[in-house]
């Protein structure tokens, strides 16, 4: 006896299954492996509705269409502008979110996995720029490992899953001023290095959740 293969439900038809649709989006919005609705820009408007699908950042915020002000009128001042900010990632990456995990935990929650890849999508549109990818707490050798587990699990994902070369990120664990659980992301300044992949101080603490 032939069974029919089984069909699994895809309410939107986005072509990702409902167990892993994190968002019903309209018929025909292009969507990320999550069915996440995506914002190439990252202006905050999803591409289905963004009239204007690339603004750059310097021309954000933008009004419910998508479309942004730049202030730059006109070439005349375009230069200047240039020099000024043109190789500051910081500015053209924009404010950057944190990534945040459950206490003592190494694993990424499907909102941190979205919010990489939000990441992920400004980094492919300024193949420039480079990202200082911060943990925090150094108190003890636990913390001071939990914060490598940390930043070190944030690179590998954006590297093996969202396809972004490892020599674009800045390792920096350990710091002071944030919160244990949380690594924090922003563009690198103008001439800003730093060490791609750091040894764990203390690899028999290291967190194997993957």
């Amino acid at each position: 006896m032939r069974l029919p293969k089984p069909v699994l439900p895809d309410s939107d038809g986005d072509g990702v299954t409902d167990q892993f649709d994190q968002e019903q989006t309209p018929a025909g919005a292009p969507v990320n492996t999550h069915g996440v609705s995506l914002d190439t820009d990252g202006d905050g408007v999803p591409d289905y509705k963004d009239k204007q699908l690339v603004t750059p950042t310097y021309c954000q915020p933008v009004d419910v269409d998508g479309i942004g002000k730049c202030p730059c009128p006109d070439s005349t001042c375009f230069e200047g502008y240039i020099k000024d900010r043109g190789n500051d990632c910081a500015t053209k990456l924009g404010p950057l979110p944190s990534v945040s995990f459950k206490s003592g935990s190494n694993a990424l929650s499907k909102d941190a996995e979205a919010v990489l890849a939000t990441v992920a999508s400004r980094l492919r549109n300024s193949p420039e720029c480079k990202v200082v990818v911060v943990g925090y707490c150094s108190s003890s050798k636990k913390e001071q490992q939990l914060s490598w587990d940390h930043v070190n699990k944030v690179i590998t994902y954006m590297v093996e899953k969202e396809g972004i070369s490892q020599d674009r990120f800045i390792f920096n664990y350990g710091q002071e001023g944030g919160d244990c659980d949380t690594v924090d992301l922003r563009g690198a300044a103008t001439g800003e290095e730093g060490p791609t992949t750091v040894a764990p101080p203390h690899p028999n603490l290291r967190k194997k959740i993957m």
